[in-house]
């Protein structure tokens, strides 16, 4: 077993007060693999998932990838971090069966663009009759369309529609994967790409066919090259033109003092 560090400390002391002969127990372990995930995470290059945000910060990646010290660190509650396993066990469920299907040509396809220091994986790349795509799978529930179609949230929140409706009116990918796909898509040269959405409620499905599109990315890929130049010159990028010391974005911020001081 791993040496436990201080944050692993921390959270098994706050999750085995949880009421509970089994919950407590998992909720600490589901914790630990967090924490150990989190500390594997490559910090030194911009994150596609990241990135291709609405409200991404490509000033806060730089603090990260230059080893800032974090002012705080989230902590997740064993209902996230339940959400996340789903969602990661969606993810191997599709894989496997494509793999076995003989559909999947790679899973976890690696993503690597040095000219925007971008690195990550897609889901996959499928080959069928129709030729090669750029697989991506995501996990939707309530809090994705809260965060992705807040118009469409509110009428469900407003009890305007169901949540049976409100999937059905989901019928092109929210901007953030539409943004990832593309850039997978520039970064591997592949131009067809499929979004893979699978409802968490139910497990109704739907895919979404796309070809590239590079207007969806060409800020995103303008902001990268800035930060590798900045990286280059030991410079900082300047903040986005929407950063305010209280927006929600900057107020979570692990780096906000250090940026506004």
């Amino acid at each position: 077993m791993a040496e436990l560090t201080s944050a692993d400390l921390e959270s098994l002391k706050k999750n085995l007060r949880s009421k509970g002969r089994l919950i407590p127990i998992v909720s600490a372990q589901a914790a630990l693999e967090n924490n150990a995930q989190t500390r594997e995470r490559d910090t030194q290059y911009l994150h596609p998932s990241e990135i291709c945000k609405r409200d991404w910060c490509p000033r806060s990646s730089m603090y990260e990838i230059l080893g800032y010290e974090k002012e705080k660190t989230k902590e997740y509650q064993f209902q996230t971090l339940n959400i996340f396993k789903t969602g990661h066990d969606i993810h191997d469920k599709w894989q496997g069966w494509l793999e076995r299907s003989g559909v999947m040509k790679q899973s976890e396809l690696p993503i690597f663009n040095e000219e925007h220091h971008i690195k990550g994986h897609a889901d996959g790349l499928i080959e069928d009759a129709q030729g090669e795509a750029i697989l991506e799978i995501k996990s939707i529930g309530m809090g994705t369309v809260r965060v992705e179609q807040p118009t469409l949230f509110k009428e469900y929140e407003d009890r305007q529609i169901s949540s049976d409706e409100l999937w059905k009116r989901i019928r092109q990918p929210f901007g953030t994967h539409l943004r990832q796909v593309n850039l997978y898509m520039y970064a591997t040269g592949v131009h067809n790409g499929i979004v893979l959405y699978e409802w968490k409620g139910n497990q109704a499905c739907k895919e979404f066919e796309i070809k590239y599109q590079p207007a969806h990315i060409e800020s995103i890929l303008a902001a990268a090259a800035i930060v590798k130049q900045c990286l280059n010159d030991g410079t900082l990028i300047d903040r986005p033109v929407w950063a305010e010391e209280d927006h929600k974005t900057c107020k979570q911020c692990p780096y906000k003092t250090t940026c506004w001081r």
